[in-house]
């Protein structure tokens, strides 16, 4: 059922999370006044450093993500009126890579991170546990929403079905049932 090898892995570095502080600076100070998104980037990006360290997977690259995974929620409102995921996909690759930049971010992070971007709405957009750790993360807040009007087997069936790692499931589980 799950991919990731499940191990006690080693902390983020000071020097990484030197970085990964001004992302999520930039992250908050994108989204300005907009608390809710904000809280829901925090609230993502702790579930990935949970994971994190069960799961063998780049953590600048997946906790990048996290903070920056719906910043082109903004644009796909302005733009397209509606902040579905299809088009906060078209719109947040362009913003995250432009933040990334700013901050000097190697390339290779920069263009990850706006792949990451570019699918976290779409199941096996990307075939990473980076990927996978994103997925799970933002359901795990998402479900939040969920679970309070879902009966137990109906979560059961929602966690089944859409949980991709180990860590997040159980979280699920302990969460949620």
């Amino acid at each position: 059922m799950f991919t990731e090898t499940v191990k006690q892995l080693k902390p983020i570095s000071s020097e990484e999370r030197q970085f990964l502080d001004k992302v999520c600076g930039a992250m908050q100070d994108y989204f300005g006044d907009d608390q809710r998104r904000i809280d829901h980037a925090l609230q993502v990006a702790a579930y990935t450093e949970q994971m994190l360290a069960f799961i063998e997977a780049d953590a600048v690259l997946a906790s990048s993500a996290a903070y920056l995974h719906d910043i082109g929620i903004h644009e796909a409102e302005r733009v397209h009126g509606s902040n579905a995921g299809n088009w906060q996909e078209i719109e947040g690759p362009p913003i995250a890579r432009q933040i990334l930049q700013k901050l000097d971010a190697p390339p290779e992070l920069v263009e990850r991170v706006a792949t990451l971007v570019g699918c976290h709405h779409t199941p096996n957009g990307d075939d990473s546990a980076e990927f996978r750790i994103l997925w799970d993360a933002d359901a795990l807040v998402n479900f939040q929403e969920v679970a309070a009007k879902k009966g137990r087997g109906q979560m059961e069936t929602i966690l089944n079905n859409h949980m991709m790692t180990e860590p997040g499931f159980r979280m699920a589980q302990h969460l949620f049932l």
